[in-house]
């Protein structure tokens, strides 16, 4: 009786998960659809596994005013643990610049990867500098590129703690913690869409 009663228990247990799992997978889905019908990118929905308890997250990829553009999620945790983050990534024609913007403080200390020896830059602004953490290998390009129009944006998005902007390889990224559920977090990514179109052009120009 007591076997019979633990069996049906984690059966139950098994059927919540995999309900809440599917409705959890159905969400981000419906905003990956937003993002392909909106910004007419390929949308890439991989089939669930082991009978829906595995459901691979979607993705987007595809061609947005003349740059190639991809938001995923990356297949392990940020830095050997298990936080997933959502990545957005833009084409950017200068392959030789190297930066990271990150939020200053412990979290944006934790968040920078890879800086190498790059010195930190500052822009003269004291609260832009206060708030954000910019390390890169071309200071003289990012003097005549990160204008009072770009640093107010800039700061509001990385203060807030939501993200960190990397550059390099030809590729801006954006990298987030947290999965695209709900709209706000989608309103957000499209946002961020256009800040980073902006710091590409602005930086091609100078």
């Amino acid at each position: 009786m007591i076997a019979a009663f633990f069996i049906v228990l984690i059966g139950g247990i098994a059927v919540l998960y995999w309900i809440i799992l599917r409705n959890s997978s159905q969400k981000i889905h419906h905003q990956y659809q937003q993002f392909s019908e909106k910004l007419e990118l390929e949308l890439n929905a991989p089939s669930p596994g082991m009978g829906g308890f595995i459901r691979p997250e979607p993705s987007v990829y595809g061609d947005y005013q003349g740059r190639e553009l991809s938001i995923s999620v990356p297949g392990k945790g940020l830095q050997n643990t298990r936080q997933i983050e959502t990545v957005l990534k833009l084409e950017l024609n200068d392959k030789a610049l190297a930066a990271q913007l990150t939020g200053t403080g412990l979290l944006g200390g934790f968040r920078q990867r890879d800086s190498g020896r790059m010195a930190r830059w500052k822009s003269g602004d004291e609260a832009f500098d206060a708030a954000v953490d910019v390390r890169t290998n071309r200071a003289d390009l990012f003097t005549h590129t990160i204008g009072a129009d770009l640093r107010k944006p800039l700061m509001d998005l990385l203060k807030a703690g939501k993200g960190s902007i990397y550059i390099g390889g030809g590729v801006i990224a954006y990298a987030e913690l947290g999965l695209i559920a709900n709209d706000m977090v989608r309103e957000r990514f499209e946002s961020v869409l256009i800040l980073l179109l902006s710091l590409a052009q602005a930086i091609e120009a100078s």
